[in-house]
């Protein structure tokens, strides 16, 4: 055998990054030299982790790059806004972010008051060459960066940003930011898309965990930790959330909407079609509702054998404050009474516990939400919604819900649809506001007016007549 160079082999083409390397050649049976083909060797790197993997962790520090975060970077006596902007920098060169990533993670630092927006002509290529030379690679990316606090004065600085120099309204708070991100604006970005939620409480989690690591701001170190805890909140609440929406109000709500609300009454925002067409026969609907009333609340409580009729319906936010499940007692019953039923009705009674609630006020940026208030007769009554077991299972201390209430003579209420169900840790932060604000600039030009229809030759104030 006898070893021959690419040279002496068969000439080949590579294609897509494809390199020869050395082959062995051996003779054929009337002596000749055979080379055998020449193997082939793609030239596609492996694939590089995003940093955003289920198990990844950041590799460990050498005693240089530990002493350089502790007495240059992130020492304690360095202004918190100045270790916290390199952060976000440095998290940034230390991920392969993406373009999904990216945009959460922009929209998320808006809400904390950091100004994230692309700045062109900052590139690499529009730096001389002998500045790059000379720069160290935390100077080139702070030239690079695009996530910046604002510093200026007046007439330099934009009012939608944080800037130190004017800290009125402004508080370091990782837990709200955290919260009013995932609660409010994430569920707006992801739609009912849970693997884009997900993703997005990923690049969050993430970024905290960073800062909790490289111990960025020990001073909120206990605020980091809590603003990690949302997240977790988060990936637990979110798909009941969204199977919750799904379900609501139930078969119970929804009987008592057959017997006492009219068909035309019926809300858009109303999900109980999806048990009307179980719900056929409205003497089922009356023994279901009476069933589970007095089973729940005794047979003396309410006037079960009466007529009722429905007085108000109006919709009310809520916060969740205990969640009552039926006793093995109750459920006993229930199945009892199926028994006896079976023969009469072909669907079962399902078994029913309640909730506590009491009124809060959801605000979300729209009409007076921000200033309105409770009623002094109202604030910290507590009042009691019935709802399926498999329901209570999915709903959680703390959660809010808007909804339609509509209450009869006898003093029943029931639920008439959902508008809303808001996680446990839902905040609306001001700043939510300032997405599309632009500052209003002076104009001189007066405002259009039917005035000016004989001016514009006929044309109207929306006309094509020439000034």
């Amino acid at each position: 055998m006898q070893k021959v160079t690419l040279d002496d082999a068969p000439t080949q083409h590579p294609e897509n990054g494809d390199s020869e390397v050395e082959v062995e050649a051996g003779e054929s049976q009337n002596g000749e030299k055979k080379a055998k083909k020449p193997k082939r060797r793609t030239g596609k790197g492996k694939k590089r982790g995003t940093g955003f993997e289920e198990f990844f962790c950041d590799p460990p520090m050498t005693p240089a790059e530990y002493n350089e975060e502790q007495e240059i970077i992130y020492p304690s006596h360095r202004p918190f806004v100045d270790r916290i902007e390199e952060c976000i920098q440095r998290f940034r060169a230390r991920r392969r972010i993406g373009v999904d990533r990216d945009v959460v993670f922009s929209r998320y630092l808006f809400l904390g008051g950091i100004d994230s927006t692309t700045r062109q002509f900052q590139g690499t290529r529009n730096i001389g060459d002998d500045i790059l030379d000379d720069a160290t690679k935390g100077a080139v990316r702070e030239m690079t960066a695009d996530d910046v606090i604002q510093r200026g004065g007046d007439g330099n600085r934009n009012v939608r940003f944080y800037n130190p120099n004017y800290p009125e309204h402004w508080d370091v708070d990782f837990t709200g930011v955290t919260a009013g991100f995932l609660s409010e604006h994430l569920f707006k970005m992801a739609g009912s898309g849970l693997a884009e939620y997900r993703m997005g409480v990923e690049v969050v989690l993430n970024f905290l965990k960073y800062v909790d690591l490289h111990g960025v701001c020990p001073e909120y170190a206990d605020d980091v930790k809590r603003a990690q805890r949302v997240c977790l909140q988060a990936m637990d609440e979110t798909p009941v959330i969204k199977e919750l929406l799904e379900l609501v109000p139930g078969v119970f709500n929804t009987c008592l909407r057959i017997l006492h609300c009219k068909p035309d009454e019926v809300d858009a925002l109303d999900m109980g079609g999806l048990y009307e067409s179980e719900i056929k026969d409205p003497t089922f609907a009356r023994v279901s509702f009476s069933t589970s009333l007095g089973l729940l609340y005794g047979i003396n409580r309410y006037p079960l054998r009466s007529r009722w009729t429905l007085v108000d319906t109006k919709e009310q936010s809520f916060e969740i404050t205990a969640i009552t499940f039926p006793t093995e007692e109750t459920l006993a019953k229930y199945k009892a009474i199926n028994k006896h039923l079976a023969a009469k009705f072909p669907n079962d009674i399902e078994p029913c516990g309640a909730i506590t609630v009491r009124r809060v006020i959801v605000h979300d940026g729209w009409d007076n939400s921000m200033t309105e208030t409770i009623p002094a007769e109202e604030a910290g009554v507590e009042t009691q919604f019935i709802f399926e077991e498999k329901l209570l299972r999915l709903m959680r201390v703390g959660m809010k819900l808007t909804v339609g209430v509509c209450t009869l003579d006898s003093g029943v209420k029931f639920i008439k649809y959902v508008k809303a169900i808001r996680p446990s840790f839902h905040v609306f932060l001001p700043q939510e506001l300032m997405f599309n604000y632009r500052e209003p600039v002076p104009n001189d030009r007066p405002a259009r007016s039917v005035h000016d229809r004989e001016e514009d030759g006929g044309g109207g104030a929306g006309g094509d007549g020439d000034d």
